[in-house]
């Protein structure tokens, strides 16, 4: 069985983060192993201010060095939800503490051409560093531009998307997919690099939004990955589960803040 330590937030309710990929990589047959960076009451859409606790960076430190002295191997790390620039300073030295794990980096930092309410600029630049460390990389189309220092508006021209990954590559990143990209009337896309071609697909949008769609998006991912798929394959898996999700969300009447009832679909990805 393939093993991922999972380093994320954990958000009690709302159907995020963690929470959405535990049970969907668990049931792809991937042992997961959290480290959370940062403990939430709830997501931070929706519920107004949750509670929050940041985990101490020793926390994790301490941690992987358990996990070394106990031989306990992955094959996979998940960097995502970091919160400050202190933990990111953290994760970049775990990163250099376990050396070999194919690592798969989610820079969650904005969305729609705007930084989160908690990031900016230094947060950004904390992020760089570990563009290098990571095998893989699954920003979506604000956070692609943010990191390679184009306008967003830029990006979403063919053009503007494929200087904008020029300059993530000699920024250090080798495989990716980049989420959200301009697409057709009633359409959505994503950039998919691999092995130095980029190729952009294109499906059709579900009109409906909910939050926790990046997270199911990622997990999917990686467990299609790690049981053996290409990353183009992983990827269309990935947005149709998504879709799938969407498609049964919009026919209850339930708010947005609550996430999606992904839990009625995990059989599709058995």
């Amino acid at each position: 069985m393939k093993r991922m330590l999972l380093i994320h937030d954990l958000c009690s309710a709302g159907k995020a983060a963690m929470m959405n990929m535990i049970p969907v990589l668990s049931v792809m047959g991937i042992e997961v192993c959290p480290l959370p960076t940062m403990l939430l009451s709830t997501h931070t859409g929706g519920y107004g201010k949750p509670a929050v606790l940041p985990v101490p960076g020793e926390y994790l430190k301490e941690s992987l060095r358990h996990f070394q002295r106990e031989q306990v191997r992955f094959d996979c790390i998940f960097v995502g939800y970091l919160g400050n620039v202190k933990m990111a300073h953290t994760v970049l030295e775990l990163l250099d503490m376990e050396q070999g794990p194919k690592v798969i980096l989610d820079p969650i930092m904005g969305d729609h051409g705007t930084y989160y309410s908690n990031f900016d600029e230094t947060y950004k630049e904390a992020l760089l560093p570990l563009l290098k460390k990571a095998d893989l990389m699954l920003p979506n189309l604000t956070e692609a531009a943010f990191l390679s220092g184009m306008p967003y508006e830029a990006c979403q021209s063919d053009e503007g998307l494929l200087e904008a990954v020029k300059r993530l590559q000699k920024l250090g990143m080798k495989d990716g997919v980049i989420t959200g990209i301009h697409a057709g009337e009633d359409e959505i896309g994503m950039a998919v690099l691999e092995k130095g071609k980029m190729a952009v697909c294109r499906e059709t949008e579900v009109p409906y939004h909910s939050h926790g769609t990046g997270d199911l998006f990622d997990a999917v991912l990686c467990g299609a990955l790690l049981g053996g798929k290409d990353l183009h394959q992983s990827a269309l898996m990935a947005h149709r589960f998504v879709a799938d999700c969407l498609r049964e969300k919009a026919k209850e009447a339930e708010e947005e803040r609550s996430g999606l009832p992904f839990e009625r679909l995990l059989g599709n990805l058995v």
